[in-house]
């Protein structure tokens, strides 16, 4: 029994109290009426306790002194003064716990009416039983009945908060529950009331609401409708279970096709209570039954549609009331939304950024232009453009292909027929020197334009890709594991500690609990996550990054990394070009970064600390590697387009879980990895990262295990002509420091290359994960 439960049973006593004087006295007459008709109830012959739970729902006040009335009235019409006697004494008993009690806080627990009924029912049951002695049978059905008359008050107190405003929304399992009983219940009553000597009022009116809680809600709700319906019919007649047949095979069915209409619903109900009566007795007047399920079924069809769509209201709830479930959806959509209107600005600005007519870049309008400034001031431009202009044309053409490659003209480019007669050539070569230059400027320009703009689509296009995977990830549901959360449980609540725990599993099928509480914090403490380790079959740790407030335990790798870095300067600068670094992503692979910028000093140190800086945000937001390493030169292409400056990017990636390994490079010195088989070095031929956009990485995959090296070197560090040293240095180390052996390196790198370039070593050493580090 629950707090809310309580505070249901004060809102509707509250709500009475505050009723105006017309409506409390239709409060008081429905209360005599339905109690005095629940005075008709019998389950199985002598039981009809159904009106004194009433009395006990009803409570103090005018209401509870009318349905006390009622059900005195209705005791003495249904079972004689002798028999209703017994139950008019319970109920007065009832009503008078109610009218000490009322005003305490005891009285509005969900559990003390149903008690009190119970116990006060049985109390006179007892007193009246007892002169006519007890056996096995009447016992039974004395116990049966204490415990009904608790469940059926529990249920009606549950059925009566329905009809308070604050509870005008989609009833709870329990309200629907309520509402199922106190219905079943009086349509045992009516059960009694024959029309026309043949057909059972009560029964007809089952089929009706049977049919419509089927159609409006649902499967549960129709074979639920069913099942009391059923259950009533054959407690009040106290005949076989037949009745439950009837309805809730037909009440399943009929919920089945609530999505196809009403005539359909009607049909399904009709067809299949029909072929239900075959497991009749032929002495149960089937043509009765069988006309009851049509009468019902008619009176379905006629029924008006605001009625049924009113009760539908509260009977279906709507599917996806889970508002985090919604709320991901809907943030899904949008981020899906979002990702077309950058696709669609990527392909605008690809459609505006090629140019309908092409730049001034012809090579011939150099010379034209050249002779425009000086030809037209000479007194031989006549000879030179109409006499002999097919003979100037061919010396200029032939001219401009070594002014192309060597980027300025000179003397010895011209034929000697031309420069010999022209008078001004010093000046035409000048003026065509300054053309030329101007033409490669602007190709320049354009080409620098065009490579900008392409890295400006690719960027929203990048972007477009991300929000379409974030869109994915919220569409994405972890696995539960159904059988460690339930040992997690079991595990709580034998230590005592209260909290919410949820154990899923992360794409790769590793396990991550979730736990939220004041007392969790002891799952952590004094060995008990390596008896938790032990309960689960798999090795735990604790994350430190989890959310304050909260425990994270995630399953724990069985290999360990060790790394090792050692760097030095370029003589005679005080700032290092190279930058690296190393972290966990959300998918827990280690990520070792090195980066080395273009030259040396502090511009260098910005670009490749701007590299490494963009890189480790991608990768921690759960970017694809290609997808990052594009995106991150992409940036460096357009932040270095005045300056022109790139760095280069070493990528070395490693699932702890399995040793799966990559390394992706963009212009990056050899990586080494030292195996049981001896060193093996890999060369990526990759440009770096900012030479120009849509530059894609080298990758190479590797397997790795315990007791293997990898080595990450600088440009500096090695010569790509020579790195034999590096390689027996490394097969012959038989230490276990990676910082030693990066030291070591960096020393040896310094006497066999000089200190000419900034120089960094990064050392990495796999290995099983010692048992006490869990």
């Amino acid at each position: 029994m629950t707090g809310k439960e309580g505070a249901l049973g004060r809102v509707w006593s509250k709500g009475r109290r505050e009723m105006p004087l017309k409506a409390r006295l239709g409060e008081c007459a429905i209360a005599f009426l339905l109690t005095a008709t629940l005075t008709g109830a019998e389950f199985l012959e002598g039981h009809a306790f159904f009106a004194l739970a009433l009395v006990a729902v009803w409570g103090p006040g005018w209401e509870g002194v009318c349905a006390l009335l009622g059900a005195s009235l209705g005791y003495l019409c249904f079972l004689g003064f002798v028999g209703g006697l017994r139950y008019i004494a319970a109920s007065m008993m009832v009503y008078a716990v109610a009218l000490a009690m009322g005003e305490f806080r005891l009285y509005r627990k969900s559990w003390f009416m149903p008690l009190m009924a119970a116990l006060l029912n049985g109390a006179v049951g007892f007193v009246y039983q007892s002169p006519i002695g007890w056996d096995r049978a009447t016992a039974a059905s004395y116990l049966a009945e204490l415990a009904l008359t608790a469940v059926v008050v529990y249920c009606y107190r549950q059925a009566m908060t329905v009809r308070t405003q604050s509870h005008s929304g989609p009833w709870t399992p329990a309200q629907t529950a309520g509402v199922l009983v106190l219905g079943g219940t009086v349509m045992m009553t009516l059960a009694r009331v024959m029309l026309g000597g043949v057909v059972s009022l009560g029964r007809v009116l089952c089929v009706l609401a049977v049919m419509t809680a089927a159609w409006k809600g649902g499967v549960g709700v129709g074979a639920a409708a069913g099942v009391v319906a059923g259950v009533a019919m054959d407690a009040a007649q106290g005949t076989l279970p037949y009745g439950t047949l009837l309805f809730a095979l037909p009440g399943l069915l009929a919920g089945a096709c609530w999505e196809r209409g009403r005539l359909v619903c009607a049909l399904v109900y009709v067809l299949t209570g029909g072929v239900s009566l075959v497991w009749m007795e032929p002495g149960d007047n089937l043509q009765a039954v069988g006309l009851e399920i049509v009468l019902g079924a008619v009176l379905f069809l006629l029924q008006p549609e605001a009625l049924v769509n009113r009760l539908g209201a509260v009977l279906r709830r709507e599917e996806g009331e889970d508002m985090g479930q919604l709320g991901r959806e809907l943030a899904a959509q949008q981020l899906r939304r979002t990702a077309t209107a950058f696709r669609a600005v990527t392909g605008g600005l690809r459609e505006a950024f090629t140019p309908v007519v092409p730049n001034d870049q012809d090579t011939s309008r150099v010379f034209d232009r050249a002779a425009e400034e000086v030809c037209v001031r000479c007194r031989q431009r006549e000879r030179c453009w109409q006499q002999e202009y097919q003979a100037t044309r061919t010396a200029l053409s032939d001219a401009m292909t070594p002014m192309l490659e060597r980027g300025e003209g000179i003397r010895e480019d011209f034929p000697l027929h031309f420069a010999g007669r022209c008078t001004q050539f010093d000046a035409f070569l000048g003026a065509a020197n300054r053309e030329l230059r101007s033409l490669l400027a602007r190709r320049r320009y354009d080409s620098r334009v065009r490579e900008s703009r392409a890295a400006v689509c690719a960027q929203y296009g990048q972007l477009a890709q991300v929000l379409d995977r974030a869109a994915g990830r919220l569409d994405q549901h972890p696995p539960v594991d159904a059988r460690r959360q339930r040992l997690m449980a079991q595990r709580m609540k034998a230590l005592g500690i209260r909290g919410k725990c949820s154990v899923t599993q992360d794409p790769n099928g590793h396990v991550h609990i979730q736990l939220e509480g004041p007392e969790v914090e002891r799952l952590v403490q004094g060995g008990e996550l390596e008896k938790l380790s032990t309960l689960l079959g798999c090795p735990l740790r604790q994350d430190t990054a989890a959310p304050r407030g909260q425990v994270v335990l995630v399953q724990q790798e069985p290999l360990v990394a060790v790394a090792g870095l050692a760097a030095a300067d370029r003589k005679g600068q005080s700032v290092s070009g190279d930058c690296g670094a190393w972290f966990k992503d959300e998918a827990g692979r280690l990520n070792f970064l090195l980066c080395d910028g273009m030259g040396s000093g502090p511009a260098a140190r910005e670009d490749s600390n701007c590299a490494l800086g963009l890189l480790e945000k991608f990768l921690r937001a759960g970017l694809e590697v290609e997808a990052a390493l594009a995106t991150v030169g992409e940036a460096l292409a357009l932040r270095g387009e005045d300056q022109g400056g790139f760095t280069t990017v070493d990528l070395f990636q490693l699932d702890l879980f399995s040793g799966r390994s990559a390394v992706y490079k963009l212009g990056a010195a050899p990586t080494y990895f030292r195996k049981p088989g001896g060193v093996e070095r890999v060369v990526g031929r990759s440009m770096p990262a900012g030479v120009a956009p849509g530059m894609k990485a080298d990758s190479f995959p590797q397997q790795l295990g315990a007791g293997d090296w990898v080595v990450l070197v600088s440009d500096g560090v090695v010569s790509p002509r020579e790195d034999g040293w590096l390689r027996r240095l490394l097969a012959d180390y038989e230490g276990t420091s990676p910082q030693e052996l990066a030291a070591r390196i960096l020393q040896e790198s310094g006497q066999r290359e000089g200190e000419e370039d900034d120089r960094t070593v990064m050392v990495i050493r796999l290995d099983v994960r010692p048992r006490e580090e869990g």
